[in-house]
Parts: C-alpha cells; structure tokens; sequence
C-alpha cells in the first residue's frame, strides 16, 4: 500500500470500520507501511503481517485492498478478558515463589504484570494521535498497530528483533536483548543484568548450531530505547552455508521463545509462568513477522498495548534472577509500560 497522507486519520477509519489491518514502520524511519486485508479482495502484493500469540496462536494479514475501497468487516469482534490490573500482592507473590524455585534451580523466569487504563476520553482518534507521538519517540523500534478480530486492536514498539533473513543472500540476523536499567544510570552493568544477558546470547547461539546454523556473535553493548538502556549482543549467521536450505519456520521453531522474554531453561520456565502469573499474555510475549519475496523480518511482541474505545491494556516484566526482589522488578516492569503509557498519558492531560 502507498503511504497515507494523514496517518491519524486513516488509522481512526480502519479501527472505527473493524477492518483487519497492519501499519508498521521499520527501525529508523517513521513512515507507515499499510497491509489491509478483507478477505475477499484479491492478494495484490506477496507482502503479509503474522502475528503469533504468546501461546502459538497465528493470525495472518495479506496485502490485499486499498483503504478507500474496502467495506466493514462482518466479522465478530474480540473480547478481552483481563479486568483488572495486577495487583502488587499478586506480583509479590509470584516474584517470591519464583525466587525460591531459583534457589535450587539455577537460571531465570521473565514474568509480567498488567495494567489497565480506563478513561472515558480514550477513543480512536486519541490514541492513533497517540500512536504517531509513540510511533516518533520510538523510532529506532520495529512500530505497528494491527486489528484483527481474532486478536483485538494492539501497538507495538518493540526494540527486540527476534530475526531477519534476507532470502537471497541467506544472511541471517538476531539479536540478544536482556538486562535493564534507566537512562540515566551510567557506568558498568551489574552483575544480575549481565547473568541475565548471558543466558540468552548462549541459549541464542547454542540453538542455531543445533539446528546446523553457525553463529557469529558480536560484542555486547548497550542500546537505547527511549528512557531505557539495555545489554544487545548481536548474532549473525548465513543459511546458506548450513548444506541443506533450512525453512524459516524451523528457526523459529527453534528460537522461540528465547529466554528474553521466557526464561532459561525455556520449558521449565514457560511451565513456571503458567503456575505464577494471574493474567493471559494474550500477543504479549508472542512475536510479529513482515515477509514478502525478498526479506523475513520478526520482532519480539512487546513495549506493547492492547486498546478499545476506553481502555487500554499494557504489559510489562522482566527476569528474576535468584537474588531478584520483589521491588526492583515491579519497578523494572513500570518503567518497560510507562514507555508507551506516558504518550497515551500526555494527549490525556
């Protein structure tokens, strides 16, 4: 789809008509790519918008119609589930008996909380204002707002690139994003952040070379993200150099979740997160993908908001690590939902 001239507008006729879209923008540029799809048009471009939830769930947007020609959807629409933020004794609970289970096992859970803002003011054409603010304070992230009637409406400003595969050359790239700190803290990262970190450039690497993939692990830095600061290790390989040409899928397969945004070790910890958290993560901690003919590119689903007219529902977490506290976490997840609460927040005032 072409570049709309007035992107709030366009964003606001979409959502009000229940049509299933993506608006996205890559990582440096501000502009908006549409991919709207009514299910009936015919497919006009190879490009699509694939949205797995945190618990594999998959929803696809083809390329298919201009926005000016496409009718309302006639599809159901989704009902959240969350009511009700969670609660400090809830997340304190689960903190505490995750830092107890890592006494005795050692490694990490990334667990997340919720929070919900009602408002009355909060319609369509307030938060897509919203969304461009987010959309240039952010404009290092992968950015996208998507509405599907599976999934409801969500933005995204994820930093997490979960992989990259540009389809000729087979050059491949992923990235280590774990450890968390504010902007304003300077010096070295202590040593929690960078255990945290370690566990997941080695989970990233060690599952490529299971699947045949040789790795090239760059150095650590530190990358950031509006008011955020986070250890980055970059990771490269080329699939074709791998003998037989490995499908997509299967490194996804493979690599997701990482421990980024599940924990380490993976299955143990997913199990931990089903027994602790008191909420659905819904496409929270899931990842979206953008292909067409010539790139695969997938980010992590988070810095993220699910949103109707009068609410919005934000996730945030991070990893506990055995000598977590309960605090220092809930502090970490604020400052990961304030990165999108704040502008919705000022177009309040």
């Amino acid at each position: 789809m072409e570049e709309q001239a007035d992107d709030v507008s366009s964003l606001v006729s979409l959502l009000n008509r229940k049509i299933t879209f993506a608006a996205y923008s890559l990582p440096g540029n501000v502009t908006l790519n549409y991919i709207v799809d009514d299910n009936v048009s015919p497919i006009v471009s190879s490009r699509r918008f694939v949205i797995t939830a945190w618990n594999g769930e998959t929803v696809e947007i083809f390329d298919r119609a201009d926005i000016s020609h496409v009718a309302a959807s006639q599809c159901g629409r989704h009902a959240p589930v969350q009511s009700i933020s969670t609660s400090w004794a809830d997340y304190e609970s689960a903190v505490n008996r995750v830092v107890s289970l890592l006494k005795t096992t050692q490694g990490k859970v990334v667990i997340s909380r919720l929070k919900i803002l009602s408002d009355s003011r909060l319609d369509y054409l307030l938060i897509a204002k919203s969304l461009k603010k987010m959309f240039r304070k952010y404009r290092n992230a992968f950015c996208a707002v998507y509405y599907t009637p599976a999934t409801g409406a969500w933005c995204v400003c994820s930093p997490e690139l979960l992989l990259h595969i540009d389809k000729k050359s087979g050059e491949l790239h992923t990235v280590a994003l774990a450890g968390t700190r504010r902007y304003d803290i300077d010096g070295d990262w202590d040593d929690k952040n960078q255990r945290e970190h370690s566990y997941v450039v080695r989970y990233i690497a060690d599952t490529l070379a299971s699947i045949g993939i040789r790795p090239a692990i760059g150095r650590r830095e530190t990358m950031a993200t509006g008011d955020i600061r986070h250890l980055l290790t970059r990771i490269s390989a080329n699939i074709n150099n791998s003998g037989d040409r490995i499908p997509v899928e299967n490194i996804l397969a493979a690599l997701h979740p990482t421990p980024a945004i599940c924990g380490y070790p993976v299955e143990w910890s997913r199990n931990v997160i089903r027994e602790v958290e008191t909420h659905e993560r819904e496409c929270y901690g899931g990842y979206i993908a953008v292909e067409d003919d010539e790139i695969f590119l997938s980010h992590v689903n988070l810095r993220c908001f699910a949103f109707e007219p009068g609410r919005c529902r934000f996730w945030g977490g991070g990893g506990i690590m055995s000598d977590s506290t309960p605090e220092t976490e809930w502090n970490e997840a604020s400052l990961k939902i304030d990165a999108t609460l704040s502008c919705l927040k000022e177009e309040l005032q």
